[in-house]
């Protein structure tokens, strides 16, 4: 009887042991990031026209139409139509420009550019580069919980330098949120993206229904994909900066560990 009792405490021992190991086992930000990268092969351009809402520090909003442009390679371009000019936000690669009106704080909308650059890499490798170019640690992955659901997170916390992180759900792939430290004024500033309320496009690709930006943990702006139109032929011009352009301003990339 005890031999009996002996064995199942053993059994019972080296099973907990091996589902201690499989939930232990934390896959690399490559492996996360390829499943996401293979669902959006076949994706090349988008135009998104978007409703968007921006609060300033007092909370009041002010409402307009938007419009991005996205190429594969990381090329973008946002045009926000205001009452009184239009602003631009325009990127080739990894150099952003500000121009237009609205171009104060420049800095800060750094973090509307984390949306293109990592929905529309070529490779795994691309990805990763790009996201290292934001700021993340890709060598460091972890496990967390958003609303029940379990999310991969790539990058480091904020506790002990400035870093980015990207929080990927586990089930679907696909991103939720990217938090970035960035400088504006002069002092250091935690801007965050949150993705939410995915649908298909086309019956294939998975685009957020909704984009919503935080600075300093304080709602900022929303925006709200309505039209969109893929794999149109979108000329490269549409990303450079336009001739003749003087008042313009670079957007600082976000901080990272090494900084």
């Amino acid at each position: 009887m005890k031999r009996s009792v002996f064995h199942i405490f053993f059994i019972l021992v080296i099973s907990l042991g091996f589902i201690h190991a499989g939930f232990a086992y934390i896959p690399s930000a490559g492996q996360i990031l390829q499943p996401f990268l293979k669902a959006y092969r076949g994706l090349n351009t988008i135009r998104i026209d978007m409703e968007t809402v921006i609060y300033d520090d007092l909370y009041e909003k002010t409402e307009i139409r938007e419009q991005i442009l996205i190429k594969k390679g990381g090329m973008f371009r946002a045009e926000r139509a205001f009452s009184h000019g239009d602003n631009i936000l325009i990127q080739d690669g990894k150099k952003t420009f500000n121009l237009g009106v609205e171009t104060a704080n420049a800095d800060e909308r750094r973090i509307d550019s984390v949306f293109p650059t990592i929905f529309f890499q070529k490779s795994v490798n691309d990805l990763l580069n790009a996201l290292n170019f934001l700021g993340v640690d890709t060598e460091a992955v972890s496990i967390d919980r958003m609303n029940g659901n379990v999310v991969f997170v790539a990058g480091r916390g904020l506790e002990t330098a400035p870093g980015s992180r990207l929080w990927i759900e586990r089930e679907r792939s696909l991103p939720l949120r990217f938090v970035g430290v960035g400088m504006s004024g002069g002092e250091r500033i935690v801007l965050r993206a949150e993705y939410l309320g995915y649908h298909q496009v086309s019956k294939r690709f998975w685009l957020p229904e909704r984009i919503e930006y935080y600075r300093n943990d304080v709602l900022w702006v929303v925006s709200t994909l309505k039209n969109i139109t893929i794999n149109e032929n979108l000329s490269e011009t549409l990303f450079r900066m336009p001739a003749g352009e003087s008042v313009c301003f670079p957007v600082t990339n976000f901080l990272n560990i090494k900084e």
